[in-house]
C-alpha cells in the first residue's frame, strides 16, 4: 500500500486553496451574485449566454447586443428573475412565451428595439411586473389586451413608436397603472377611462391628439400631465375638476398663433405647483410675463423670452424658477421682482448680460445657476444680497480670471462649480471667506500655475477636482489647509514628480486619489518612498495611462488602509510588483490594465492578503502561475481578458481550474482566445486529455490503488490458498512440458509414496518391504520414493511434479505430522488435481493412526475425500496387518485392471 497511500498524500497536497468559474460574454457582479450584466458584448444567442447563470439569478442586463429573437422559455429556470434589460438590440417581433415562468419579474425593458409585432401572450405570467418599458420599436398598435395579463402593472412606456390611438378597448384595462408614457407618436384619440390610479401621463409630441373634455374624467388621482408640443387647445378644453386635480403640466405655448397668455392656460389649476413651458415661443414685448398666481415650480425651456423686463407680478409663492435656453439677453433688478420667496434659480444657456444689482433682494436664494451664459467676468457685486446661497454653478463660460476675495459675500457657500473654463491660474485668496465650502469644481480649463495658499480659507472642504488642466507641479504648499479634504482629482494634467517629493503630505484625510493621464513628456515620474507620505487613511488610488512612471519599492508602505488600487495604461513589466505591492495587506481590489506585463509573480501580494478583485486585462500574459491564484485565497473576481493565453498544457491547470469550481468568478471566460492557429479557438474549448494534471493523477491515483487492493488480495490468496496456487503452477507448467497425459506417455514407478519424515521408519519397515519385495509368486511393485528417487539438483517442486505424473498411483500415509506438513499438503493437493486435469483418479489414502473429523476441518479437500471413497487404517493388532496389505494390493490391482489389456508393470502404457 506505500506507492498509493504516497500518491494519494501528494494529492491532497497539491489541492488548490481557490477555486473559479465563469460565463459567455457576461460578468457576474461580485458584489451581488444575483446580478449578471452582459452589456455590449456582441451577443446573438441568447440561450448559449443565459444558461449558463446560476438559478438563482435576480437580474440580467443584455442591453447593446446584437440579440434578434428570444426563443420559448429562455429564462424558464430562473424563477427569482426580477429584472431584465434587453434594450438596444434588434429584436424584431415577440412571438409569445419568451417570458414563461417568470412570475416574480417586476422590471422589463424592451426599448430601443425594432419590435412591430407583440403577441398576445407574450406578457402571460407576468403577474408580478410593475414596470414595463417599450420605447423606441416600431409599434403601430397596442393590442391583445395586454393591460389584462399584468395585474401589477404600475408604469408603461410606449413612447417613440408609431401608435395611432390608444384605448381601453385595444389594450385592457388596469387598476394599478399609475404612470403612462405615449409621448412622440401618431396617436389622434386618447381613452383612458379604465386606468383609475394613473397619476402621470405624458402625451408629448402627438401633434395631431385630440382631447375630449371629460378624457380624464375617471382618472381622479391623476397629478401630472405633459402635452409639449400638442394643441395647446386640448389642454384649454378639459374639464375644470381635471385641472383641480393637476399639480405638475407641460404645455409648449406659440404667441403668435394662441389667442390665450400663460395665465389663461393656468386658470382653474388651483393646486398647481410645477409648470413646464419648454419649447414655448412667448413675446419679447410683455412688461410682465405673468400677471397672475405663479406655481411653486416654472421651467421654460427653449421659450426665446427675449428681453423681458419682468417675469411675473403675480403672488411670490415660486420656489423654483428655471430659464433654459429662454433666449434672455438682460437680467436686471426688476427681472425677478416677482420672485422674493425664489430658492432655485436656473439661467442656463442664455448668452445673458447681468447687472451689478440683479439679484437684488434675493435673500431666500439657495441655488443659482449660470451656465453657458458667456460669461467672461465675474462681478463680486452679483453676490451681495445672495447671503444664503449654498451652491453657484458658472460651468461652460469663458471666465479666463478670478479677482481675489470675489466671492467673498458668499459665506455659506457649500458648492461651486466652475468647470470648463478659461481659467489660466488661481491666485491667492481667490476662494476667501468661504469656510463652509465643501465641494469645488475645476476641472476642464487651463490651470498651469496655482499659487500657494490659494485654498487656505477652505477649512471644510471635502471634494477637489482639478483634472483636465496643465498643472506641472503639485506641492504641500499650493495643497495648504487642505485639511478636511476627502477626495482630490487631479486627472489629466501635466504633472511630473521626482523621487524625493511628497506633494500631500498634509491631506491627512485624504481617502480617494485619481491621478491618471498625465503627460505630455516624460510623464509622471519618479514615484518615491516618501510620495505618499502622510496619507494613513487614502483607500483608492488611480494612476497610470502614463507615458513613464516608476514606483520605488517602498512607494505605498505608509498606505495601510488602501483598498483600490488602478494602475493602468502604464509599463510594469520592469518592476518589481512583489516588492511594491507587498505593503498593502488591506487590498481588496487591484487594477494592472494595460500594464504591458508577460507574466504575474506567485506572490504579488503579501501573505494573509484580502484581494477580492483581480483585473488584469489587456497585457500580454500567455501563462498563469498556479501559485498566484493560490495565494490569493479570498479571491472572487478574476479578469484576465484581452491577453493572449497559450493553449497548451502549461495554462492546462487553468482551464480546469477556472471552469470546474464555483467560487472564482473567471470574467469573459467563454470568450478567452488562445494565442496560437490550433484547432482550439477558445481556452475552454482546448483539449487538455492528454496534459491535464488532475486527469492523469487521477489516473495515477486509481491504477495504484486498483494495483495495491490486488497486491493485498493476492497476498492474501497466496497466504491462504498458497499451495493449491502452486500446484496449479506446476499443472500449467506440466501442460507445457508435454507431461500431461497423452497417447504414448509412460510411468516410470507404479506408486508414488507421500509421507512425512516421521512416518518414514514405517514406510521403509512395513510398505516398502510389502510392495517391492514380496513373497515369492506375488506381483512386485516400483515406489518412488523422496530420499531414494528424487533427482538430484531439481528443485523440491519439480521432484514432486514429476514422481506424482510418473506414477500410476499416489499413495498418502496420512498421519498427524503429515497433516502439519506443508510439503506433504503440496503433495496430496498435486495429486488431488490429477483428477481435474487428466480424469486420473491416483490417489490412496493410508491412515496410521485414527484422526478426528475435528482435525480434519482445515483440510477441506482431504476431508472431502475422507467422506466420498474408502481408505485404509494401519490396523495395530499384528493378526489383522497381513489382511491390510492384501487390501492394498487389491485396490492397486483393481485400478490396474481397468485400464485396457496390455498395461504390465510400471513399464506400460496406459490407455487414452
Amino acid at each position: 500500500m506505500a506507492p498509493a497511500a504516497l500518491l494519494l498524500l501528494l494529492l491532497l497536497l497539491n489541492v488548490s486553496a481557490c477555486s473559479g468559474f465563469g460565463f459567455r460574454s457576461c460578468a457576474q457582479n461580485y458584489n451581488d451574485p444575483g446580478r449578471m450584466w452582459c452589456l455590449n458584448r456582441g451577443i446573438v444567442n441568447i440561450s448559449e449566454v443565459v444558461r449558463m447563470f446560476p438559478e438563482n439569478t435576480t437580474l440580467i442586463n443584455l442591453s447593446k447586443n446584437e440579440i434578434r429573437a428570444v426563443p420559448p422559455g429562455s429564462f424558464a429556470h430562473f424563477a427569482g428573475l426580477k429584472h431584465l434589460d434587453l434594450n438596444q438590440n434588434k429584436l424584431l417581433f415577440l412571438r409569445g412565451e419568451e417570458f414563461r415562468g417568470l412570475h416574480l419579474m417586476q422590471f422589463l425593458n424592451l426599448s430601443c428595439n425594432q419590435i412591430s409585432h407583440i403577441h398576445s401572450d407574450t406578457f402571460k405570467g407576468l403577474v408580478s411586473l410593475n414596470v414595463l418599458l417599450l420605447s423606441q420599436n416600431n409599434l403601430s398598435s397596442v393590442s391583445g389586451l395586454l393591460f389584462n395579463l399584468l395585474p401589477a402593472i404600475q408604469a408603461v412606456d410606449l413612447s417613440f413608436n408609431a401608435l395611432k390611438s390608444f384605448s381601453c378597448e385595444e389594450c385592457g384595462s388596469s387598476s394599478t397603472l399609475k404612470h403612462l408614457n405615449v409621448s412622440v407618436n401618431h396617436i389622434r384619440e386618447v381613452n383612458v377611462s379604465c386606468f383609475p390610479a394613473l397619476k402621470y401621463v405624458k402625451l408629448s409630441n402627438n401633434s395631431e391628439l385630440e382631447l375630449q373634455s371629460d378624457v380624464f374624467e375617471s382618472n381622479q388621482q391623476l397629478r401630472t400631465l405633459l402635452l409639449v408640443s400638442v394643441k395647446l387647445e386640448a389642454l384649454m378644453g378639459l374639464s375644470p375638476q381635471t385641472k383641480r386635480n393637476l399639480s405638475h403640466v407641460s404645455f409648449s405655448m406659440l404667441a403668435e398663433k394662441s389667442p390665450w397668455t400663460i395665465c389663461d392656460v393656468l386658470r382653474g389649476m388651483d393646486h398647481i405647483s410645477k409648470v413646464d413651458l419648454k419649447g414655448s415661443k412667448l413675446p419679447q414685448s410683455n412688461v410682465s410675463l405673468l400677471d397672475c398666481p405663479t406655481p411653486t415650480t416654472l421651467i421654460f425651456m427653449e421659450a426665446k423670452l427675449g428681453n423681458v423686463a419682468r417675469l411675473s407680478s403675480g403672488r411670490r409663492s415660486t420656489g423654483k424658477l428655471c430659464l433654459t435656453n429662454c433666449g434672455l439677453k438682460q437680467i436686471s433688478n426688476s427681472t425677478f421682482e416677482g420672485f422674493a420667496a425664489l430658492k432655485t434659480l436656473c439661467l442656463d444657456k442664455n448668452a445673458v448680460v447681468i447687472e451689478p444689482d440683479a439679484f437684488r433682494g434675493m435673500t431666500t436664494l439657495r441655488s443659482l445657476n449660470l451656465d453657458r451664459n458667456r460669461i467672461r467676468d465675474i462681478d463680486p457685486r452679483w453676490f451681495l444680497p445672495l447671503k444664503n446661497l449654498t451652491q453657484l454653478s458658472l460651468m461652460k463660460n469663458e471666465i479666463t480670471e478670478l479677482e481675489p476675495s470675489v466671492f467673498h459675500a458668499l459665506t455659506q457657500l457649500e458648492q461651486l462649480y466652475l468647470q470648463f473654463n478659461l481659467l489660466k491660474s488661481l491666485k491667492n485668496r481667490t476662494f476667501s471667506n468661504l469656510f463652509k465650502l465643501q465641494r469645488l469644481s475645476l476641472s476642464l480649463n487651463l490651470i498651469c500655475f496655482i499659487q500657494p495658499g490659494t485654498f487656505q480659507d477652505l477649512k471644510n472642504l471635502r471634494f477637489l477636482d482639478l483634472s483636465g488642466n496643465r498643472l506641472r507641479r503639485v506641492t504641500p504648499y499650493i495643497l495648504s489647509g487642505l485639511d478636511t479634504l476627502v477626495h482630490l482629482i487631479l486627472y489629466n494634467n501635466r504633472l511630473q514628480f521626482r523621487s524625493y517629493e511628497s506633494p500631500f503630505v498634509q491631506l491627512t484625510s485624504l481617502e480617494y486619489l485619481e491621478m491618471r493621464y498625465q503627460g505630455p513628456g516624460g510623464g509622471i515620474g519618479d514615484i518615491g518612498p516618501d510620495f505618499f507620505k502622510g496619507l494613513q487613511k487614502l483607500r483608492c488610488i488611480n494612476i497610470g495611462n502614463s507615458v513613464k512612471m516608476n514606483i520605488h519599492a517602498d512607494a505605498f508602505a505608509p498606505l495601510t488602509s488602501l483598498k483600490i488600487l488602478y494602475i493602468d495604461g502604464v509599463v510594469l513589466k520592469d518592476i518589481n510588483l512583489t516588492a511594491v505591492l507587498f505593503p498593502l495587506k488591506s487590498l481588496s481590489k487591484l487594477m494592472l490594465n494595460m500594464a504591458d506585463l508577460d507574466t504575474l509573480p506567485a506572490n504579488l501580494l503579501p501573505p494573509n492578503n484580502s484581494l477580492r478583485i483581480l483585473q488584469v486585462s489587456s497585457n500580454h500574459i500567455h501563462t498563469l502561475n498556479k501559485e498566484l491564484l493560490d495565494n490569493l485565497p479570498g479571491l472572487v473576481y478574476f479578469d484576465i481578458s484581452q491577453n493572449p493565453l497559450s493553449c497548451t498544457c502549461d495554462n492546462s491547470w487553468f482551464k480546469t481550474w477556472a471552469t470546474n469550481n464555483a467560487k472564482t468568478q473567471v470574467v469573459y471566460l467563454y470568450n478567452l482566445r488562445c494565442d496560437n492557429n490550433r484547432s482550439s479557438r477558445h481556452l475552454w474549448q482546448f483539449d487538455d486529455k492528454a496534459c491535464s494534471y488532475d486527469q492523469i493523477s487521477l489516473m495515477l491515483f486509481i491504477t495504484c490503488s486498483t494495483t495495491d487492493v490486488l497486491l493485498v488480495f493476492a497476498c492474501l490468496v497466496w497466504h491462504t490458498q498458497g499451495p493449491a496456487l502452486r500446484l496449479l503452477l506446476l499443472m500449467a507448467k506440466a501442460k507445457l512440458r508435454g507431461r500431461k497425459k497423452g497417447a504414448g506417455a509412460k510411468f516410470q514407478y507404479d506408486a508414488f509414496i507421500s509421507y512425512n519424515s516421521r512416518d518414514e521408519d514405517w514406510v521403509m519397515g512395513q510398505l516398502v518391504p510389502n510392495l517391492e519385495r514380496p513373497a515369492p509368486g506375488a506381483q512386485r511393485l516400483k515406489l518412488c520414493l523422496h530420499h531414494r528417487d528424487f533427482r538430484p539438483g531439481a528443485a523440491v517442486l519439480e521432484n514432486i511434479e514429476a514422481a506424482i505424473y510418473g506414477s500410476r498411483h499416489t499413495i498418502c500415509v496420512v498421519t498427524r505430522s503429515y497433516l502439519q506438513s506443508d510439503w506433504c499438503s503440496v503433495e496430496f493437493q498435486l495429486a488431488s488435481l490429477r483428477l481435474l486435469c487428466d480424469g486420473s483418479d491416483v490417489l490412496l489414502l493410508v491412515f496410521l493412526e485414527e484422526i478426528p473429523e475435528r482435525c480434519l476441518s482445515p483440510y477441506t479437500r482431504l476431508r472431502r475425500i475422507v467422506h466420498k471413497k474408502t481408505y485404509l487404517l494401519w490396523p495395530e493388532n499384528p493378526l489383522e496387518q497381513e489382511a491390510f496389505w492384501v487390501r492394498l494390493m487389491d485396490a492397486l490391482r483393481d485400478r490396474e485392471e481397468s485400464k485396457e489389456a496390455g498395461e504390465i508393470g510400471g513399464e506400460q502404457r496406459l490407455a487414452p
